[in-house]
Order: C-alpha cells, then structure tokens, then sequence
C-alpha cells in the first residue's frame, strides 16, 4: 500500500475496530505488519478481532474503549504512542447508527447518538493530534462519516446531523492542519452490511430498513477499507466510493441542492415502496 510507503514505522490506532469496517481497516494494515491500536467498547469482539490481526501479519494493541469518555481515548492514545514511539495514521471509526421519523427520535437518542458519532471523533482528534505533530513523517487522520451527511434522507435526522458534523469538523482540521504536515479526510460511504443495525437507537421499523438498505449493497466492508486506504494515501478530502449510487448524490446535491432536496421525499417513498414488496 502506498501508505504504508509514506509511513514506513507504520503505526496506526482504529476505532470500532472490533467489526464492521473498523475490523476490515485493520485486517488490510495487518497485511503489511502495521502496529495496529484497536479500540473497541465490545471487549470479547476486540479480542477475537485482535487474535485475527495477529494471525495476519499484524501488530495488535487491543485496548477496550468507550470513544465518550475523554480521558480515556487520551490515555489510549497515550499509551499507544509510548508503546511505538509515535503514531502515524489514526482512524476515528467508531459510531451508532440511528433512524425514525424527528418526532419519534427522542433527546436521549440525539444526546447518545452525537455523543459517539460526533464526540467521538472529535476525543480522537484531540488526543492524538499532539502526537502527530511530534511526528517528523506528518501523519493523516481518516475520519469515518457517511454518505448521510450529503444525502440528508428523510428519517435519519439525528444520524445525518451526525455525520455532517463529523464531515464539516474533517474540512476545517484540513485546512487547519495542512501546513503541519498533517493529511485529513473524511469517508463517506453508503449503505454497505455491518453490525449497525443491532445497536441502532429508533423504532423497529428503522432497524428492518437499515437492514434491508444493506442486504441490497453489492459493496463489503472489504470493498470500503480498501477504498480508504487506497485515497487516504493519495491525501483525498473527501473519500467516497466509485458506485453510481454515491456518486450521483455527491454531484447533484452540490451543483442543485434545492432540487436535490425538493426530490427526497419521492424518492425516500419509492425506495421503502420497493424494499417492502
């Protein structure tokens, strides 16, 4: 990998790298003997993810982790930089998937959801920053957002806020960061089968259209960490995949957001039409 050129110490921390796409980042690292920081607030997940990467060539430093709580991402990071002299590429992966009308989606999920999508990454960002700047290499940091945060489909209010937020924080970190020497950028894939959908904050009916939504993917989660990986190291802003899918949306809602918006309602009508036949 061409990352792995760039940073030949080859040194990396992932969050919600216990599955889903966080697992399949750290799958790909390990075929190049990175030192892989995996974090994770499944513990038995983590272990089982850790014992894999090792079987692949990998470095892991499992450490169970819950991406709310400040002090502990920062003692990670901490730990992970001490335990490697440095730290050069880190993913702030880990997120929870929400659904259901605004009016049902109650503030204990909003507070929940931008607390992990949202917070999240910015704990990520802060903890690990001071150690990417003491890198003599520069670093990069790969925010995981979504597709949500340009789509802004009707019934996902609290998760695309989410992952807008994490898209706006990724572009104001580049620039802020670029003349550090510090790569950022933001992933903004669509629906492709995870684990999302079994802690998803919303109605049931949320739950069975997160899944449907992702049983109808072509895309893996293979398919997407190689994507990220492969851009990441080309220094894209935005990573989004090649399907016609996500590049339509990405285009049409930039050069004609009003009619892009004014769309949505018949096309989220449509798509839950055909799921549901």
């Amino acid at each position: 990998m061409r990352l792995s050129e760039r940073y030949p110490r080859r040194r990396a921390f992932v969050t919600g790298a216990a599955s889903g796409l966080g697992r399949a980042l750290c799958r790909l690292l390990a075929t190049d003997a990175w030192h892989v920081g995996m974090a994770d607030v499944d513990a038995d997940a983590l272990g089982e993810a850790a014992n894999e990467i090792a079987s692949l060539g990998g470095h892991p430093h499992p450490v169970p982790l819950d991406v709310t709580d400040f002090p502990a991402v920062q003692q990670a990071a901490d730990t992970f930089r001490d335990a490697c002299d440095g730290v050069d590429f880190v993913v702030n992966n880990a997120g929870i998937g929400a659904g259901g009308s605004f009016a049902e989606t109650s503030i204990a999920d909003w507070e929940q959801v931008l607390s992990v999508n949202v917070m999240g990454v910015v704990h990520g960002c802060k903890a690990f920053l001071p150690h990417l700047r003491d890198n003599p290499d520069g670093g990069h940091l790969l925010n995981v957002a979504s597709l949500a945060a340009v789509a802004a489909a009707p019934r996902m209010s609290a998760y695309n806020a989410s992952k807008a937020g994490v898209r706006a924080l990724s572009e104001t970190l580049y620039g802020e960061l670029k003349d550090d020497g510090i790569h950022v950028s933001v992933l903004l894939p669509g629906f492709f089968p995870t684990n999302i959908d079994a802690d998803l904050r919303g109605p049931d009916s949320a739950r069975k259209m997160t899944r449907a939504m992702m049983d109808r993917s072509d895309v893996t989660a293979d398919d997407v960490a190689r994507r990220a990986l492969t851009e990441a190291a080309r220094d894209r802003i935005h990573i989004l995949l090649s399907d016609w899918q996500s590049q339509i949306v990405w285009h049409v809602q930039r050069l004609l957001p009003g009619t892009y918006v004014r769309q949505l309602p018949r096309r989220e009508a449509e798509i839950r039409a055909r799921l549901s036949s």
